[in-house]
């Protein structure tokens, strides 16, 4: 699970029964029920007990799904609707030890680079987002990166939909290449016996 660690320590302690009660009347519920399952899953497998699993679960649930922004009044400041607060800067300002970064990367890999570099890269500020490419740890793996970085900022819902599918066509491709590695060394083992 690509920064569980990080993002564990940058993450508040929530009330469980709150966060789902607050997802049931928001209507999101059967959305992110699925997410939850598959994030204590994962918890689980890193080692962490129930409770512990649990907490960092739904700290990450309230964290991928706030509560929603009040609709934009007539008489509000916010362009053209924006949730954000106002602009996206930084975006382009690639740092130069990156080098120059391909058009596209796969999909699942772009995502998982935004999961795990959204907390280190992205400033909200009062009159906008300032994003810092510098503070990432590691070069995104395509301009596209950079476009679903951007996407979690000013569309997150959008974005937290694309990233369950995108990591769960992930595991799926995991487990395909498990399944793979596992034909391939039962037929080495009978060929092996055989030559035996």
């Amino acid at each position: 699970m690509d920064g569980l660690g990080t993002t564990a320590a940058h993450q508040s302690v929530v009330d469980p029964l709150s966060v789902t009660k607050r997802l049931q009347r928001e209507g999101r519920w059967p959305e992110v029920e699925p997410v939850r399952d598959r994030l204590m899953r994962e918890c689980r497998n890193q080692g962490m007990s129930k409770s512990e699993a649990q907490a960092w679960t739904y700290s990450e649930l309230d964290r991928l799904y706030p509560p929603p922004e009040p609709e934009p009044t007539a008489d509000s400041d916010s362009p053209c609707g924006a949730t954000d607060g106002g602009y996206v800067t930084g975006l382009s300002d690639i740092p130069e030890s990156w080098g120059k970064l391909p058009p596209n990367a796969s999909l699942a890999s772009d995502i998982r680079w935004v999961q795990a570099s959204r907390i280190d890269v992205v400033e909200e500020t009062a009159s906008g987002t300032i994003v810092h490419l510098d503070r990432a740890d590691r070069p995104a793996p395509s301009k596209a990166a950079l476009g679903w970085l951007e996407t979690s900022i000013r569309a997150y819902s959008k974005y937290c939909a694309i990233a369950a599918k995108a990591t769960a066509h992930y595991e799926d491709e995991q487990k395909v290449v498990r399944r793979e590695r596992l034909s391939v060394e039962q037929v080495r083992q009978a060929l092996s016996e055989m030559l035996d």
